[in-house]
């Protein structure tokens, strides 16, 4: 029988179908803050990971296991390197969190340009003479910069086009053809551009390269009205320098965060405390019908790992197994 560790809470339909499997021999943690037993890691065949952090050194003598099944498309918690070596496929869910993320994209541009939570105060505070303050900015003809065009960011200038929006993306992987086929305009210097941009929104893995990619010297560039949106990874921004701008130069802008540095963040993180930030709990990607899809391919590619029939485009390190010889998906 093989032993399938499942981390995190995992939604129902999944588990229905590992459990309906048959075969599977499965242990279920789901409390964060409860630690996952060794033996439930070096035992397993297969891993499936929502939630927590999985370190090279927790996978070091799990010589059965076959794959880790990731519930999500970020693998900066997995010791990814250290699974490639092993000829361990790690897998994800593929676009199955694409339309949440991006509708919550939307909603915290809409919301921060519309300046809704102010106004709203406003009017319970008898305020009513902010309405003739015009604070508030339409979306169309306004510039959307969009770091990355992988799945979450294609949907999200798919619905910015709906807004006549002017959409340009910085994505070194994919030719200028692919982006105008999205609507878009490929940009080779996004750092020339940031003078013209009223939108940047962040879809970029988290690594060496992209830490703090959003720095104080790419936020003095920005115009003082410009909204920053991450709702990709924390670590991304560098949440001093936002805090610094946002509450001095780019007062009259605005941040839309759904993923922080330090998760949850500590309530005197000063970002909390500004009016032109809209916050959500890295919640984004968890909507009811997300969470369903998430749960059901992450499912599905244990079973598959265990069957050795992955789909080659839901794993996440197949250039790397490949460049090593150890996989033939």
């Amino acid at each position: 029988m093989k032993k399938v560790t499942v981390i995190g809470k995992l939604h129902q339909s999944g588990l229905d179908i590992l459990y309906g499997e048959g075969g599977l021999e499965i242990a279920e943690f789901t409390d964060p803050k409860v630690p996952v037993p060794a033996e439930k890691i070096t035992e397993a065949d297969a891993l499936l990971v929502r939630t927590g952090i999985l370190t090279e050194d927790d996978i070091r003598n799990a010589d059965k296991l076959c794959v880790v099944s990731r519930h999500g498309v970020g693998c900066d918690n997995l010791p990814v390197s250290a699974l490639s070596a092993r000829g361990i496929p790690v897998t994800i869910v593929g676009p199955a969190n694409a339309i949440s993320v991006a509708e919550q994209s939307i909603s915290m541009m809409l919301t921060l340009s519309k300046r809704v939570e102010e106004y709203d105060h406003a009017v319970r505070d008898g305020n009513w003479e902010i309405r003739n303050s015009l604070r508030t900015a339409e979306l169309a003809g306004k510039t959307l910069l969009l770091l990355g065009l992988g799945r979450i960011g294609s949907e999200v200038a798919k619905r910015a086009r709906g807004f006549d929006m002017n959409i340009l993306v910085f994505d070194p992987y994919l030719l200028a053809k692919i982006i105008a086929g999205a609507g878009a305009t490929k940009v080779e210097d996004w750092i020339a551009i940031l003078p013209e941009v009223d939108v940047l929104s962040i879809h970029l893995p988290l690594n060496d390269k992209t830490h703090n990619i959003i720095n104080a010297e790419v936020l003095a560039a920005m115009k003082p009205s410009a909204i920053v949106l991450n709702l990709a990874r924390g670590g991304l921004i560098d949440e001093d320098a936002l805090f610094a701008e946002l509450s001095g130069r780019m007062a009259s802008g605005g941040a839309g965060l759904d993923t922080f540095e330090t998760e949850p963040p500590a309530p005197d993180t000063p970002l909390l405390s500004l009016s032109n930030v809209t916050l959500s709990p890295h919640s984004a990607a968890m909507t009811e019908e997300s969470a369903r899809k998430m749960g059901e391919i992450s499912a599905r590619n244990v079973i598959a790992g265990l069957k050795g029939s992955l789909d080659p485009e839901l794993i996440f390190n197949r250039e790397e197994l490949k460049s090593r010889g150890r996989h033939e998906n």
